[in-house]
């Protein structure tokens, strides 16, 4: 008797289609003569009613071998090779499947950790256990348990670029707890931590983390976690490596401050006849005071009252003085950018307080509408001066030069929306030419003689740096320009 021999799906339909063509009996007679097969067994092999094969048998040596008895054996041996068959089929679907995830894990242009936390989720149950709501507030009260949890997150894999990124010189050195991660940053953890105890799939932050050499990297920290295998604790982390890029818009950021000092600098150099001018008044009348008060005070009954009297007013006149040279100072400071929460109608009346001799000498009214209510921002508040103040200059010089009959300046502060501050600068001159609208915050771009085309591009980045904007148009309530500041108001303030 031949060996059975197992024969696929597709070639048993192929051998039936064969057999079923009418035209072809010669073969089949002239097979049968050559293996001489007295006796041909063919049973289905079926998994779950669907046809995973044939078992084929032949015998040469007498007719009627496969009795009822016998098929019935064989017909339990196929059903047996029929799920071999199967999971041999999966076990090879399987074995591909991991092989393109190990594929593609190694080869990711990104860091990645592979954790298991079943520790940690042991740690997370028992606290769910005995009724903890708020993870949050219960490290707030047992500091202790996160520096437990430090030990339950543990390095299963990490790829090859995640090895460059941390410093390894091999895998194994990045294996095992990852504590020593924690304890440098530990409110990523805190963090990453409680979104699990909350049920979210994923978790993603801009933080910073230590490498095994010794330096701190920024990176996107991303925890994915198929909720089919929380109970495993098993997650995939990804680590973009962000210190370049970050290093770049630090050095922007740098280099946006000190073209935004040099303008005011520059600024301040226009200026100095009238922040000389507004000095004057107070210390001139500190010495008036002086003189009145040794008078007072040489008399031959000294008036000890009027004295007095002289003295708080050089105190006040004093006082005036130091503010504006406190003033001048934070214009002329080389300070990083601080925000800080703003009310922006004060600060206007701040900026317009350099321009008071100015917008005199030039009789220009400056009229402020303020829309009622709080009006907060977050933002640096040197900066946002500045730009008052140069946007003011620009629609006075605007008036000045087209010599217009109305001199007249308006600034308002409106709420665009719940969420949103608009400021408008409105001038009485000619207006913003239409060609020139498209080129204004281009740099180095001027309409005047000894301008230097940096004011408005400064304001700008300024601005934008604040997340807001500042459009331009001709839609003055004076029928000259408008410039107005968009800006995001502080969470919260209204």
């Amino acid at each position: 008797m031949r060996a059975p021999s197992a024969v696929s799906s597709s070639s048993f339909e192929a051998a039936r289609a064969e057999a079923s063509r009418a035209s072809k009996p010669k073969r089949r007679a002239d097979y049968v003569r050559r293996t001489r097969s007295r006796s041909v067994l063919c049973l289905p092999m079926v998994r779950q009613g669907e046809l995973v094969g044939v078992l084929y048998l032949e015998s040469n040596l007498a007719p009627c071998v496969f009795t009822s008895d016998r098929v019935a054996l064989l017909q339990l041996l196929a059903s047996q090779a029929a799920i071999s068959l199967d999971n041999a089929a999966l076990y090879t679907d399987l074995q591909r499947s991991e092989h393109r995830y190990r594929q593609l894990f190694s080869e990711t242009p990104v860091g990645l950790w592979q954790t298991e936390a079943q520790t940690l989720v042991a740690m997370l149950t028992s606290l769910r256990q005995h009724g903890v709501q708020d993870l949050s507030q219960y490290i707030d009260d047992h500091p202790e348990w996160l520096t437990s949890a430090y030990e339950g997150l543990v390095l299963e894999d990490a790829n090859h670029y995640a090895m460059q990124m941390f410093g390894a010189r091999d895998g194994r050195e990045l294996l095992g707890p990852l504590s020593w991660v924690w304890r440098a940053n530990p409110g990523t953890f805190r963090r990453a931590v409680t979104s699990r105890y909350n049920g979210e799939e994923l978790f993603q932050e801009t933080t910073k983390l230590p490498t095994l050499d010794g330096r701190v990297i920024d990176v996107l920290f991303t925890v994915a976690r198929p909720r089919k295998n929380d109970d495993q604790g098993m997650a995939v982390i990804s680590l973009v490596d962000l210190t370049e890029r970050i290093r770049a818009q630090d050095m922007l950021q740098r280099v946006q401050a000190d073209f935004a000092h040099a303008a005011r600098i520059s600024m301040l150099g226009e200026l100095a006849a009238s922040i000389a001018h507004e000095l004057k008044q107070p210390l001139a009348a500190i010495n008036m005071s002086g003189q009145a008060v040794l008078r007072w005070l040489n008399r031959p009954v000294p008036n000890l009252d009027e004295a007095r009297a002289t003295g708080e007013r050089i105190m006040v006149d004093a006082e005036r003085a130091v503010n504006i040279i406190q003033r001048i100072h934070g214009m002329a400071a080389r300070d990083t950018p601080q925000h800080t929460l703003v009310s922006l109608a004060d600060l206007i009346d701040e900026a317009l307080g350099f321009l008071d001799h100015e917008l005199q000498l030039h009789s220009v009214a400056v009229t402020r509408a303020y829309a009622a209510g709080a009006q907060h921002v977050l933002a640096d508040r040197v900066q946002l001066q500045q730009v008052i103040v140069n946007l003011t200059v620009n629609a006075m010089q605007a008036i000045t030069q087209a010599q217009s009959a109305r001199r007249e300046i308006t600034i308002r502060v409106d709420m665009q929306d719940a969420a949103t501050l608009c400021c408008a600068v409105e001038d009485s001159g000619p207006g913003i030419a239409p060609e020139h609208l498209d080129s204004l915050f281009e740099s180095f771009f001027t309409t005047r003689e000894s301008g230097m085309g940096m004011g408005l591009p400064i304001c700008r980045s300024i601005i934008e740096a604040h997340g807001g904007r500042i459009p331009a148009d001709n839609k003055s309530v004076h029928g000259g320009a408008r410039f107005g500041l968009t800006l995001p108001m502080a969470s919260g303030i209204r």
